[in-house]
């Protein structure tokens, strides 16, 4: 009995010695705690779902991984300014012309090709002194259009609508043909998550406001003939179809 004793002693301190190293490696130190504290604040907490963990996951390594859990990611809040028209706190026209008060007026029209083979087509809408330009590329397979704001011959900015339907089009210029005028937006699916337009009409001028989710915006005034012929300029291009592209000759082998 004797024997037997020391022996379990012996036991009980190897086991306490064991339990004493797992804890030991289980508690965190204060560098490895000011590290994930750290990694908390910096990236936020983990999300709750899996589809959100992925996303995480692609954005930590730079990664856009398209699947079906990344539709299923939030869609990202409207502007400031469209939100509370949206709740019928504004007067959205009201609101732009205060933001843009001395618009420059686009009174002159012209119109040209851009070669025959590639269907581009240019509208350049410019001021009574050409101090101030609208040019707008139209391509015809496509029907992309894109509206380049100058000031001055110096500066520029260009706005892409490559994501507009065939009822996206025609809704916008049934909504600019309408006698009394109003408010009509030319946008997609994606509305102001892409370039999108805010076009307001009234009996002796349009106002076209462009806006991208880059952070610039742009504005002019159109008279009213410049209007109507920028409007039939844009049916004929839309409702034109794409020519089907025709096979060159096949060369005769000797």
């Amino acid at each position: 009995m004797s024997n037997s004793e020391p022996q379990k002693t012996s036991n009980e301190s190897e086991k306490s010695q064991t339990e004493d190293v797992t804890a030991e490696q289980s508690t965190p130190k204060s560098g490895d705690t000011s590290a994930v504290e750290s990694a908390i604040v910096a990236h936020g907490p983990k999300p709750a779902t899996e589809a959100a963990s992925k996303l995480e996951a692609a954005s930590m390594q730079g990664k856009l991984v398209p699947s079906g859990d990344a539709k299923s990611a939030p869609v990202a809040t409207p502007p400031w300014t469209l939100q509370q028209f949206f709740n019928g706190e504004i007067d959205l026209d009201a609101e732009l012309s205060k933001r843009f008060p001395t618009l420059p007026v686009m009174s002159d029209i012209r119109f040209r090709t851009l070669g025959q083979r590639t269907g581009r087509n240019v509208a350049t809408l410019s001021t009574q002194d050409q101090s101030a330009s609208l040019i707008i590329d139209a391509d015809t397979p496509s029907k992309v259009i894109q509206l380049s704001f100058s000031f001055a011959s110096m500066l520029s900015l260009r706005f892409t609508m490559d994501n507009l339907s065939d009822m996206d089009r025609e809704r916008w210029l049934e909504l600019m043909h309408r006698q009394q005028g109003g408010l009509a937006f030319l946008w997609g699916q994606e509305r102001w998550e892409r370039d999108y337009l805010i076009c307001i009409s009234r009996r002796y001028y349009t106002n076209i406001y462009a806006f991208s989710p880059r952070y610039y915006e742009a504005a002019a005034r159109l008279t009213p003939g410049v209007t109507r012929k920028l409007l039939k300029w844009l049916r004929e291009l839309w409702k034109e179809k794409p020519q089907d592209k025709q096979e060159p000759p096949q060369m005769l082998s000797w």
